[in-house]
């Protein structure tokens, strides 16, 4: 049985492009890959603290995913001779209101700050409202997990409490900023540039 040439060609370009189906189906499967939970990475931080010289310390980073809508908080702590503390002031403290965002096969996430400890954000003429500035970081996931900006996020428990408040958080609190809640409210800020809001589009 003989094929035309024509027919051939044909065959070989369906063939081909079912391929590229598939292939931008499983990309597209893979930006899905991170399941609704709770997960906690560690930021390596620098210690300003003179008392607890010999300390490791991180931001305690913990992520509360629901559909795609998430909390990210960053909580100091130092770990030494295995034991772990909570600082007081020392790193600061950040939460973060956030978004995964898939396109063109891969993953992305968009996170606002909402809220801040012992953080100094400029102010005044010139300035923009730093809880208006949203930042994008591509994510890369793993089996055991995925990465953030050079942070590893893998599944673990969050104490209830906590965890009852970030997921109060997510349904409250805008990924745009609203205006309702400014860093400081004695100043006027214009709301600042963000790096590339089309990704949020739907």
């Amino acid at each position: 049985m003989t094929v035309s040439r024509g027919l051939a060609i044909l065959l070989l370009t369906l063939s081909l492009g079912a391929m590229g189906r598939t292939l931008s189906d499983r990309l597209s499967s893979a930006a899905h890959a991170v399941a609704d939970g709770d997960y906690v990475g560690l930021e390596p931080m620098q210690s300003e603290s003179p008392l607890l010289p010999d300390a490791l310390w991180y931001h305690e980073n913990t992520i509360v995913l629901r559909n795609g809508e998430l909390i990210l908080d960053k909580d100091p702590i130092w770990i030494q001779n295995g034991k772990k503390g909570h600082s007081a002031a020392d790193g600061g403290f950040m939460t973060y209101r956030g978004r995964l965002l898939s396109r063109n096969g891969h993953l992305y996430v968009a996170l606002r700050p909402f809220a801040s400890d012992y953080i100094l954000f400029p102010v005044g003429p010139g300035a923009c409202e730093p809880y208006s500035n949203i930042d994008i970081f591509p994510v890369k996931v793993t089996e055991n997990g995925f990465w953030i900006n050079g942070v590893f996020y893998t599944k673990q428990a969050v104490a209830a409490d906590r965890l009852k408040f970030w997921e109060e958080k997510v349904n409250s609190e805008p990924l745009i900023f609203d205006g309702k809640h400014p860093y400081n409210s004695k100043y006027k800020m214009k709301a600042c540039q963000p790096n590339d809001l089309s990704l949020l589009d739907d």
